[in-house]
């Protein structure tokens, strides 16, 4: 329903995970990758003053505090672009069709 509802209707800037013919999906998550930290701080508020609860999706090794000292210094350009822009969407047993349509409606409206 998410890719559905925000497929072509989105800001042209948000990327929306495709999945090739040739794959298969687990679905345990979906998200959206937007194009800097500061749109993804943005969309994340702004769903949340809508009521929908959001979270990026993880903090890369080598920014975690445990691991700053044992990182060599190499720039990971990827593992930081997808910890500043990725944002997960809610996605659990119990929500509902209408929830969905909610969430995608607020993300269509957004505007940075």
């Amino acid at each position: 329903m998410y890719y559905d509802g925000l497929k072509g209707k989105v800001d042209p800037q948000i990327i929306i995970p495709e999945l090739p013919e040739y794959a298969t999906n687990n679905a345990h998550m979906f998200y959206l990758l937007c194009p800097s930290l500061d749109y993804r701080t943005k969309l994340m508020g702004y769903l949340k003053e809508k009521g929908i609860q959001t979270t990026f999706h993880y903090l890369p090794l080598h920014s975690s505090a445990y691991y700053q000292d044992k990182h060599d210094g190499r720039v990971l350009v990827n593992c930081d672009r997808y910890g500043d822009t990725l944002v997960r969407l809610p996605l659990f047993y119990e929500l509902t069709d209408d929830e969905v349509n909610k969430i995608v409606d607020a993300i269509v409206s957004f505007k940075a």
